[in-house]
């Protein structure tokens, strides 16, 4: 199984804050069957929040946790139409998400994931194509950046 496919990308979050969005990508982590428990996984996104951050700028989030609620390392993939507050290096709003989910035993995983990803937003076009590329795009361009 890919760990990134088109049935994790929803290009239309509708939530209006840091908590709605993340209670929405554990929503969608635990209907595909990836974690065990939707609200074990927002407290794990929470907890990592409050260490720092991951909003990276340019409107671009990485929330993400390493827990034993997660089955098997997986990126989700979400877009608002409404800019969320997120405390970003930024200080600017976020409307675009890259979800990292890894077992707590893999650690590794998430750091190669994290490194390769942050290498990647710095790039102009890679961000261009998370804002405003069409679902395949989004796809094609994560699954790039990760190989």
């Amino acid at each position: 199984m890919s760990m990134f496919t088109m049935d994790n990308i929803n290009m239309a979050l509708t939530g209006k804050t840091q908590t709605e969005i993340l209670t929405e990508l554990a929503s969608m982590a635990q209907s595909l069957g990836l974690v065990t428990d939707s609200a074990t996984l927002v407290h794990d996104y929470q907890e990592r929040e409050k260490e720092s951050t991951t909003g990276f700028g340019n409107g671009v989030a990485i929330p993400h946790a390493k827990s034993n609620n997660v089955k098997a390392a997986t990126i989700l993939f979400g877009r608002s139409n409404s800019e969320i507050e997120w405390d970003s290096l930024d200080g600017k709003p976020v409307d675009t998400f890259i979800s990292l989910l890894v077992p707590a035993d893999e650690g590794d995983v998430h750091l190669k994931l994290l490194a390769r990803l942050s290498r990647k937003l710095v790039h102009k076009d890679f961000v261009e194509i998370l804002k405003h590329g069409d679902a395949q795009e989004v796809l094609n361009a994560i699954n790039l950046a990760i190989s």
